[in-house]
């Protein structure tokens, strides 16, 4: 095994976990050994001038399903490796693939694939684990979900594709359909997170939800049932729900438009960086050309940077990418930037329990790290203290 280079990072504005300062760290066998302030390090590394611009943990996106012209459910190494290396270049470090409503023998497929992949790969950007995203969801907020394949999470239904693989770290499902409290509270003691997806449930259902396992909300605000007046008579719906449990977690989609600007400062208000993560719900068409595209079955129109289904009733997936969820958060809504950072690194890391290795920049945790400027266009990337991009 090759021994990896001590390094040092100076002359950096270290984006910390709830603060900004200008220093720098030293790298030691692929783990962050010393947090320096100003240029006071010791020279017994590789030393990287990183000319004033940002430093911070690592990008984590738990909800990605392409990039770069391919899909997870490709099911080939090849297409693993297109969507790795294309949102790499974001300043993505580590992340969970998804999948998507199909066949239960697409979606075994896409899943051993990526099991196979991720026990093989030496180096580069991690996969954590592997996200269900389908097939048990409600019709009503199916979304760019295909119909066709949506069904309620009954051991006949779930038990073929939970126990074809070992690295499902997280299921989305829509908690008011049949069975899905007894399938999250059953996940949940294999320490899967649970998290709340395509559901058109009203408070008591969400919160029935959450008694049972619950944790976590896939793409608030998109897929999801919101308030309306049945009978002159309102109710919320699961998003506005979501927002009155603290112990629970909301992702949203950070691109600026699946959610406006507004609602971002509202859910960030409410929940601030600790509550809320975002994510890119990428698809094939990130790192692309505008055009034509599909996700799963379904062909998409990916233009003004969005991707939608065709007769624009739905978005279908994103072309988001991990350095854009936090400039819009940070640019756009007007959070610091060390919480931006945080809704990128740390929240996502801690909803999959795995806060003590990654997402922030603590001596001790992998050197996952990304310099980038300003406008957050990423200038330099390290994965294990492995450079993987230089733009320096």
């Amino acid at each position: 095994m090759t021994k990896r280079t001590n390094k040092i990072l100076f002359n950096a504005n270290l984006v910390l976990y709830d603060r900004i300062t200008h220093g720098g760290i030293e790298i030691e066998d692929g783990r962050i050994s010393r947090i320096f302030k100003d240029n006071d390090f010791k020279r017994n590394g590789e030393e990287i001038d990183c000319r004033g611009y940002y430093l911070s943990p690592g990008f984590i996106d738990i909800h990605l399903h392409g990039g770069g012209g391919s899909d997870f459910m490709d099911a080939t190494p090849e297409a693993v490796e297109t969507i790795i290396s294309t949102h790499a270049k974001y300043g993505t470090t580590a992340f969970v693939p998804s999948t998507l409503s199909s066949t239960r023998e697409n979606v075994i497929k896409a899943l051993v694939n990526l099991e196979k992949v991720q026990k093989s790969r030496k180096g580069g950007p991690k996969i954590l684990g592997a996200h269900l995203e389908g097939n048990f969801f409600s019709v009503k907020q199916k979304g760019a979900q295909d119909p066709e394949f949506i069904f309620p999470p009954t051991k006949e239904n779930y038990m073929p594709i939970i126990s074809c693989v070992s690295n499902i770290i997280m299921i989305s499902c829509a908690p008011e359909i049949e069975n899905a409290c007894e399938f999250a509270a059953e996940m949940k003691k294999n320490g899967i997170v649970m998290s709340a997806a395509h559901s058109d449930a009203n408070y008591d259902e969400f919160e029935k939800g959450v008694e049972y396992g619950f944790k976590h909300v896939t793409h608030l605000f998109n897929g999801s049932s919101i308030l309306k007046s049945p009978n002159y008579y309102s109710q919320i719906g699961m998003s506005e729900s979501a927002l009155l449990f603290d112990d629970v977690v909301v992702e949203v989609i950070g691109d600026g438009k699946h959610v406006p600007k507004e609602l971002l400062k509202l859910i960030y208000k409410i929940k601030g960086a600790d509550g809320m993560n975002l994510c890119t719900d990428a698809m094939c068409a990130a790192g692309m050309p505008e055009g034509r595209y599909f996700l799963g079955a379904l062909e998409v129109a990916v233009e003004d940077g969005v991707a939608a289904l065709l007769d624009k009733t739905s978005f279908a997936g994103s072309v988001c990418t991990t350095n854009r969820a936090v400039r819009t958060m940070y640019k756009l809504v007007g959070a610091p930037l060390y919480d931006a950072v945080r809704m990128m690194s740390a929240t996502p890391a801690k909803v999959l329990g795995l806060f003590d290795e990654m997402g922030s920049i603590t001596v001790g945790k992998a050197a996952d790290i990304n310099v980038f400027d300003e406008d957050i266009n990423i200038k330099y990337t390290l994965v294990n203290g492995e450079v993987y991009n230089d733009n320096l």
